[in-house]
């Protein structure tokens, strides 16, 4: 079993990655949700009391989609990449029970 000083830089790379990706992903991907539908709810004329809420919500869930996205693009590059003389593996789980 690995202790947490043999997975710490694996960790931080991919924790400081996902984090600095994830937030400006989240943050463009809300911008944009906000940006189009508030446009096309001010050439509908939806008033903006009612508009605002949704956009707000919208852009929010939007971003965190974007940054679920990210981190799982980083996780997955990450994987089978040596980092530090370590690296991470996807392996059958029944492969690597204890005692068998």
């Amino acid at each position: 079993m690995a202790i947490m000083k043999d997975v710490r830089r694996i960790a931080w790379s991919i924790h400081w990655k996902s984090t600095l990706f994830g937030v400006v992903v989240g943050f463009v991907a809300g911008a944009a949700f906000g940006f189009v539908f508030g446009f096309i709810g001010g050439v509908a004329g939806v008033p903006w009391d009612t508009l605002s809420p949704f956009l707000q919500w919208g852009g929010a869930v939007a971003g965190l989609i974007a940054g679920f996205w990210v981190f799982n693009f980083i996780l997955a590059r990450t994987i089978g990449k040596s980092i530090g003389g370590r690296q991470l593996e996807l392996a059958d789980a029944t492969s690597l029970r204890e005692g068998h």
